[in-house]
């Protein structure tokens, strides 16, 4: 979209606000903000950007909420349009909701984070930081920066725009590193593996801190994880330290291998010596027993007096690959560890909400169960910021007008309700397939279409990756685990057919 084009849409959304004093404003910029060695791994992981239009559903949801944008590369309109109406209109007919929503869109579809791209442009940002003075001098109430999460870039992005950041402040991050994790773990008193509670810079250090471990809890499989600026699993590795002395352990530290392949053993070290690293025990999978990976999504509140509100998002079931890797998560957590994770989390929060955490916090546990049928609930790590499960969550949160229960339930007409939420349907034959064409043809299916009435259906996302890498997620609501594997089967299939569709009318 040209600048020209870019202001022509501000001031008439501007102009349109100006006519509703009733409408709070909200501005969004959902950049991730991991390092440069995460955010190049996986396919169109620069567009993840794209994957916070969950925000755009709350338009439809909050009539008195106008909200701008960010997104880098631009969103087809068409996106906008189908996000937009998965909302029936209200009882009285008007809706508003073009006028109340604007994607300002850059046509800037390089590897930079789009905090980066936005920073490089001084007159966007003075028009839009405008907007906001404008806007209160009216009067209007005008929201904290919305983003994915916190950074030192994030906060000049905010000082341009003359905003704070809605996610938790960049001095409290330290809590949500690796280290910080096993700290407030131990301070809450949450059982979680042995292992260190401060960062170390280098092998030999590593060295010492690992034969300690395996002189006290016997040797075996160790798991070496980077401080900090990796996610989704990445920034791991494990070693087998077959003795507890310095020098088993030094050997074994030498010859680790990232449990990502894309990442090399040169890299991972990098990014040891930059972040520095913790070491842990790795919990095997306990023999004839069974290991899962849940976790919680919260969010951290906090009035102007200063105090603090915890909120209970969701549980999630995430399902992770032979490397660790995120791959997505189910809704809710099994049944038979869900309480346990609930009461975790609530009393992790509790400690990150004392020491100024707030915005959203994400929670992962193992739970492994033995062949005693017994599940125990380890504390892993925490992410002090949106996560893979906050997309599928808010998405669900926001299109299903059902009830949502302390036990970590929704419930829709009394039917509970599952979603499962993907960013990986990656293929080579769906590139080149146009964000229209995909919507026509999901649309045309009242099988695979969401469906508001009976809250069931796909909503997909992660857009402006599917023309140029084949990628597409999507969130995937039914009445049952399994009729959300179904759903998700069919809509692979229309891919599928799509593919061949388009393959089939160029080679004529």
């Amino acid at each position: 979209m040209r600048s020209t084009r870019i202001e022509e849409r501000i001031d008439l959304f501007e102009s349109y606000l100006a006519r509703h004093p009733r409408l709070r404003l909200r501005i969004s910029c959902p950049s991730q903000e991991f390092s440069e060695l995460e955010m190049a791994q996986g396919v169109g992981r620069w567009l993840s950007c794209v994957r916070g239009m969950w925000e755009s559903l709350d338009v439809g949801t909050q009539s008195d909420l106008a909200l701008l944008m960010f997104q880098a590369p631009a969103v087809p309109h068409c996106v906008e349009q189908y996000v937009l109406g998965l909302i029936p209109p209200g009882a009285a007919g008007l809706d508003d909701r073009p006028q109340r929503h604007i994607l300002v869109g850059l046509n800037d579809a390089s590897d930079r984070h789009l905090s980066e791209k936005l920073l490089d442009r001084p007159d966007l940002l003075r028009r839009v930081r405008a907007l906001v003075t404008r806007a209160r001098e009216r009067g209007r109430a005008v929201e904290p920066l919305s983003c994915y999460q916190a950074s030192a870039r994030m906060d000049e992005l905010a000082d341009r725009l003359g905003l704070e950041c809605r996610e938790t402040p960049t001095r409290t991050l330290g809590a949500g590193s690796k280290s910080g994790s096993r700290q407030v773990f131990r301070a809450a008193g949450l059982p979680h593996a042995a292992g260190t509670y401060a960062p170390a810079f280098g092998l030999p250090e590593l060295a010492r801190q690992t034969a300690d471990l395996v002189r006290s809890h016997g040797p075996g499989k160790w798991l070496l994880k980077i401080n900090e600026g990796y996610g989704s699993g990445h920034g791991l590795a494990v070693v087998t330290v077959p003795a507890a002395t310095r020098e088993a352990a030094l050997s074994a530290l030498r010859a680790l291998q990232p449990l990502t392949r894309s990442i090399t053993r040169a890299q991972f070290l990098s990014g040891l010596s930059a972040h520095g690293a913790i070491i842990e025990q790795y919990l095997e999978t306990p023999a004839a027993g069974e290991k899962r990976s849940p976790s919680a999504l919260l969010f951290i509140g906090q009035d102007d007096g200063g105090a603090t509100s915890i909120q209970l998002l969701g549980t999630h079931d995430q399902i992770l690959g032979e490397d660790l890797q995120y791959l997505g998560c189910r809704f809710p957590a099994s049944a038979a560890y869900r309480d346990t994770i609930i009461i975790m989390s609530l009393a992790a929060a509790e400690s990150l909400g004392r020491a100024g955490v707030r915005g959203h916090v994400g929670i992962d546990f193992l739970a492994c169960k033995g062949d005693d049928g017994r599940w125990d609930v380890m504390a892993i790590e925490l992410n002090l910021r949106q996560t893979g499960t906050t997309h599928p969550h808010r998405t669900a949160r926001a299109l299903v007008p059902g009830t949502w229960h302390e036990d970590g339930r929704l419930t829709h007409r009394g039917t509970e309700v599952h979603y499962m939420g993907t960013d990986g349907l990656v293929s080579p034959a769906y590139r080149g397939l146009t964000t229209t064409a995909v919507i026509r043809a999901l649309n045309s299916r009242p099988d695979l279409a969401f469906d508001h009435a009976h809250a069931r259906g796909v909503v997909p996302h992660f857009w402006t990756a599917l023309e140029p890498f084949g990628k597409l997620g999507a969130t995937i609501m039914g009445r049952s685990p399994e009729e959300c594997v179904l759903l998700q089967t069919h809509f692979v299939e229309l891919l599928d057919d799509l593919s061949t569709q388009r393959i089939r009318t160029r080679t004529k």
